[in-house]
C-alpha cells in the first residue's frame, strides 16, 4: 500500500534497532501485564480498530464488544466496553480500541458486536452530508449486529506461556463500509442497507499509523516513554488497560501548544500532572520477540497533550472549513464531542447542518506533527482546511457554533489535507490544478471569498494553486490528476493556495475497486480466475456497477478498454504487513487469508447457488498505462 497521503511519515521517523526493541518490548510486557501473576495463563490482545471508509460523511454506531473463540470452541470475551466509533474517521488512521486479558491459547475466530440503535449515518449528496435511514437486509430497523470472523488458518492468533505473562499479540480490526452497506439514494431520504463486513488478523494489511489515547500515568525520561490509561475514540471516562508508548529522538510533541523534537518532549511531558494530563500519540507498532515469548512496542511519531488536545472537560469540533467571514468559519461534516454534552448517541455527535467556530486573536493554532510551523495565529486557519478546535459549545436554532476565541481555552489544530485535481501548468516549485476536491469535499462546496491577499487574488478551483516546495512537476503532462497532501495557506495571504508537504500521482494514492452485482448475486463474477489474479466480468448480466475510486476522481471499468486485471500484492507478508483477502457475510460468517492462493481456493468451493457474489471492495493502487489494480485486500460479500 502507498501510504504517502494517507498519513504522512517524516523520513526521518525511524523504528528502533531490533535488539533494543526486545530488551524494551520484555518491560513493556511486565507492565502491562502487572495485574497477572508469574505465569498465570493470561496474555494480552491489542486490539486495534480502523475501516475503510467509502462515501460516507458520517458511520457512527457503538463499538459493543469483542468475543474471541479458541479451537476447542471456548469462548472469551477480549473487551466489552461500549464505544461510540465514527467509522468514516477512520481511514487514514487505526485506534487502539484496548488491551484484552484472555487465557493463553489457540485462537481460531473472532465475534465482533456493533450496536446500531442511535446510529448516525450521513452519505454525500450534492457536496453535503445527509442523514440517512439506515435499515437491515430485511428492511427492517438495525439494532444490534454480530460478525463472526475467522482468522487465517495458517495465521490464528496464538498466545504462548511466557516468563511473567510477557506475550502479547496485535490483532487488527479492519471495517469494510462500502462492502458491508448498499446505499440508495434514489429514496428520500438515502436508504443504507446494512451487512457488516469485517475483517481480523493479527499482521494487519495497512500501513496506517495507530492513535492511542488516555490520561498521563507517568513517564521515565532516561527510558524515554511515558504510560497512559487507555481511553479510546471519544471516551472521557473509562480506563481500557494501561499502556507503555516508546518515544524516538525524531518524535514531535505539541505540548500546551508548544512544539518540541525528541528528549526536550518527554523531558516536558513529564512535568505535567498524572492523572489529569490528557494524551494522544499517533505511533507504529514494532512487533518483538523475546526469548519468553512475543510481544511488541508502540513507537511515536508524533504526540499531542496538555491543552493541545481535547481533556476531561472541554467540548471538542472536529471538520472542514468551507467559508469564513472575519473570525467566522463555517465547517462542513462537524463532529461534535465533549464530557458535558449529551445526544442521542452519548457524548458525541455528527452534524448534518454546517457549524460555526468562532476565532480570534486568543485562538492557540497548533499544526500537528510539523515542528517547523511556528508563529501560526488564527489568520492561518483558511477555507478548505481541515481543523480539530476545542471551544465552548452552544446551538441555536440547529447550528452548532464552537467559541474557540477566549484566551487559554480557544485551541484550534490544523490537521493534514489533501487536494486533488487534474493538471493545468507547473514549473519548478509550483503548479496550478482544476481542483476537484479538497478534504475529501468536491471544489463546488467551497466558498473562496476573502482567501487572497487582494479580492483579485482570491482561491480559485479552475486554477488551485500549489506550492510544490522540492518537487518539480513541469515536466508532467497537462490533464494528469495529481493529489497533494499539506495545509492550505493562510487566510487572505493567497498565492499560493496550499502548501503541499507531499505530492502524488494516480499510480502512488490508495484506490478502491467497488463492484456490485445486486441483491441476487452471481455465481460467475470473473474471468481468468487463478493464484495470479483475476478480472471481473463486465459482460454479466447481474452486474450493477463496477469503479474504481480514487479520492475524488471516480473511473467506470466500462469505460476502460477492457476490465482490468486485478492481481495480488508483491509485498512479502511479515509482522509488520500482511495482505487480507476475505470472503463471506455477516449472516454465514467471514473467512480471512493471507495468501491469495488460498483465497482463490476458498472461492472455488464458497461461491454458490446459494452463497453468490453479492459485491466487492479492493484495496490498492490503479496503473492506467497496465491497466492493472494490485491489491492488497479483497473483500467479496457472498
Amino acid at each position: 500500500m502507498h501510504p504517502t497521503l494517507r498519513h504522512p511519515l517524516r523520513a526521518a521517523a525511524r523504528l528502533f534497532s531490533r535488539q533494543t526493541a526486545a530488551i524494551l518490548a520484555t518491560a513493556f510486557g511486565l507492565v502491562a501485564c502487572s495485574s497477572h501473576n508469574y505465569n498465570s495463563g493470561y496474555g494480552v490482545v491489542w486490539v486495534t480498530v480502523t475501516a475503510e471508509p467509502g462515501a460516507f460523511a458520517s458511520y457512527l454506531v457503538n463499538l459493543d464488544s469483542i468475543v474471541l473463540k479458541d479451537k476447542s470452541g471456548n469462548s472469551y470475551t477480549a473487551l466489552a466496553t461500549v464505544e461510540p466509533v465514527d467509522f468514516a474517521r477512520l481511514g487514514n488512521v487505526a485506534e487502539l480500541w484496548g488491551s484484552g486479558t484472555v487465557p493463553i491459547d489457540t485462537y481460531v475466530s473472532a465475534t465482533i458486536t456493533l450496536d446500531y440503535t442511535n446510529a448516525a449515518v450521513s452519505v454525500v449528496q450534492n457536496g453535503a452530508p445527509q442523514a440517512a435511514k439506515v435499515v437491515g437486509t430485511n428492511g427492517s430497523a438495525v439494532t444490534t449486529v454480530s460478525v463472526t470472523v475467522k482468522f487465517d488458518p495458517n495465521n490464528p492468533l496464538v498466545l504462548t506461556s511466557s516468563y511473567a505473562t510477557s506475550n502479547a499479540e496485535r490483532l487488527a480490526l479492519n471495517f469494510d463500509l462500502p462492502a458491508s452497506n448498499q446505499v440508495n439514494t434514489a429514496t428520500s431520504p438515502a436508504t443504507v442497507t446494512v451487512d457488516p463486513f469485517m475483517t481480523a488478523g493479527i499482521a494487519p494489511a495497512d500501513t496506517k499509523l495507530i492513535r492511542i489515547r488516555g490520561p498521563l500515568i507517568n513517564s521515565s525520561v532516561g527510558l524515554g516513554t511515558y504510560t497512559v490509561y487507555e481511553r479510546p475514540f471519544y471516551d472521557e471516562a473509562s480506563n481500557i488497560g494501561s499502556l507503555t508508548i516508546f518515544n524516538g529522538q525524531n518524535t514531535v510533541y505539541t505540548i500546551n501548544g508548544t512544539n518540541y523534537v525528541g528528549a526536550p518532549g518527554i523531558n516536558v511531558l513529564s512535568q505535567t500532572s498524572a492523572g489529569t494530563t490528557m494524551t494522544t500519540a499517533y505511533t507504529t507498532f514494532q512487533p518483538t520477540t523475546t526469548p519468553t515469548g512475543t510481544a511488541g512496542i508502540f513507537n511515536s511519531v508524533y504526540v499531542l497533550a496538555g491543552t493541545s488536545v481535547e481533556t476531561f472537560y472541554t467540548q471538542n469540533l472536529v471538520g472542514t472549513v468551507i467559508a469564513r467571514s472575519g473570525n467566522t468559519l463555517t465547517v462542513r461534516g462537524g463532529l461534535v464531542w465533549g464530557s458535558t454534552l449529551s445526544f442521542k448517541t452519548g457524548y458525541v455527535q455528527f452534524e448534518n447542518a454546517d457549524s460555526t467556530v468562532l476565532v480570534g486573536p486568543n485562538t492557540v493554532v497548533t499544526a500537528d506533527d510539523d515542528p517547523s510551523a511556528t508563529g501560526l495565529t488564527d489568520r492561518s486557519i483558511s477555507v478548505g482546511q481541515h481543523i480539530d478546535a476545542i471551544g465552548t459549545y452552544s446551538v441555536s436554532n440547529g447550528v452548532v457554533t464552537l467559541d474557540a476565541s477566549a484566551a487559554n481555552t480557544g485551541v484550534v489544530r490544523l490537521l493534514p489535507t489533501q487536494a486533488n485535481g487534474s493538471l493545468v501548468a507547473a514549473s519548478a516549485g509550483s503548479a496550478t490544478i482544476g481542483l476537484q476536491t479538497l478534504d475529501r469535499w468536491p471544489a463546488s462546496a467551497f466558498n473562496f471569498a476573502g482567501t487572497g491577499t487582494t479580492a483579485a487574488e482570491d482561491t480559485s478551483a479552475a486554477s488551485y494553486r500549489v506550492n510544490t516546495g522540492a518537487t518539480d512537476l513541469s515536466g508532467t503532462a497537462t490533464g494528469t490528476p495529481l493529489w497533494f497532501g499539506g495545509l492550505v495557506n493562510g487566510y487572505g495571504s493567497a498565492p499560493p493556495d496550499f502548501n503541499a508537504s507531499t505530492v502524488a500521482t494516480e499510480t502512488q494514492v490508495p484506490a478502491s475497486l467497488q463492484v456490485s452485482w445486486g441483491a441476487a448475486g452471481t455465481t460467475t463474477p470473473f474471468v481468468g480466475v487463478s493464484s495470479g489474479g483475476f478480472a471481473v466480468d463486465l459482460t454479466n448480466s447481474a452486474l450493477a456497477s463496477a469503479t474504481i475510486q480514487i479520492d475524488g476522481e471516480s473511473i467506470d471499468l466500462h469505460s476502460l478498454a477492457a476490465s482490468p486485471q486485478v492481481v495480488p500484492t508483491t509485498s512479502a507478508a511479515s509482522n509488520t504487513f500482511a495482505p487480507l483477502f476475505a470472503l463471506g457475510s455477516a449472516s454465514g460468517g467471514i473467512s480471512g487469508f493471507n495468501s491469495f492462493a488460498s483465497f482463490v481456493t476458498a472461492l472455488s468451493s464458497g461461491l454458490t447457488s446459494s452463497a453468490p457474489a453479492i459485491s466487492l471492495q479492493a484495496r490498492g493502487v490503479y496503473d492506467r498505462s497496465t491497466n492493472t489494480f494490485t491489491a492488497d485486500t479483497v473483500d467479496l460479500v457472498l
